[in-house]
């Protein structure tokens, strides 16, 4: 009989050989392999119940913002105040109104950190704060809210808030550097006519009246059909007239 084997023999033979060495390996193995395979399930079950279980946050936190939020928004009826009602809240004052806002809006905080809930109730402590006086713990808010939420539907308003009470606290200089860096910068988020507007604003807060002028110039030139261009146009208007009387 001949020794030699054909190339059939061969490729047979080698496959038979790695389909036994792969079951010795599996055999040797076994009880690793199996481990590691429960780790993945486990791994996989643990992950999906994690994601269930923010989701499930999630959906509690928002129901806690809108009741909070329904207790912000109630009426003032100094007749007969309703503040425990559950379905429409109504308070004796806007001081009670305001402070049965803060506590729940604490809560959802307290309750719900880390959620978008939760972001939001914060931004809503802040207005608060606004609204009391309290125009430094109205920025730290609102400063923590966009640290986090920087492209909510709610950060315009609250970036606009915030040069408002920049300028009440005195940090108008700082405000015009910070707006000019944004209008020079290659993106930003927000539109060019809104940093025109504010930096125009700010600018007339600090009575540097000639430089108001230019901005709204270009605000006016530039986006004509913007929202803002009425009112800059008529600010044009009134301080143009007032730079000439005082040259």
């Amino acid at each position: 009989m001949s020794t030699r084997l054909t190339r059939k023999e061969i490729k047979r033979d080698g496959f038979a050989e790695s389909v036994g060495g792969f079951f010795g390996f599996v055999s040797a193995n076994i009880k690793a392999i199996l481990l590691g395979v429960v780790a993945l399930v486990v791994l996989a079950l643990a992950f999906a119940g994690y994601r269930a279980v923010a989701e499930s946050r999630a959906a509690n936190g928002n129901r806690a913002l809108a009741e909070a939020l329904s207790v912000y928004q109630a009426p003032v009826d100094p007749v007969a105040p309703k503040p425990d009602d559950p379905a429409a809240p109504s308070f004796a004052d806007e001081a009670s109104r305001l402070a049965a806002a803060k506590a729940r809006f604490t809560e959802v905080i307290d309750e719900f950190s880390g959620t978008d809930a939760g972001d939001v109730a914060v931004a809503y402590l802040g207005s608060i704060a606004a609204a009391e006086g309290d125009l430094e713990g109205a920025r730290e808010r609102w400063q923590r809210f966009l640290d986090r939420q920087r492209g909510h539907l709610l950060a315009l308003e609250i970036r606009l808030n915030l040069m408002a009470v920049d300028i009440a606290l005195g940090r108008g200089e700082e405000l015009v550097d910070e707006l000019r860096a944004e209008l020079s910068a290659a993106s930003s988020d927000l539109p060019e006519e809104v940093l025109l507007n504010q930096l125009g604003r700010t600018l007339e807060s600090l009575g540097r009246d000639g430089e108001a002028v230019d901005i709204y110039k270009r605000l006016v030139q530039d986006y004509p059909l913007s929202p803002y261009t009425g009112r800059a146009s008529e600010r044009l208007e009134e301080l143009e007239s007032a730079v000439e009387e005082a040259a």
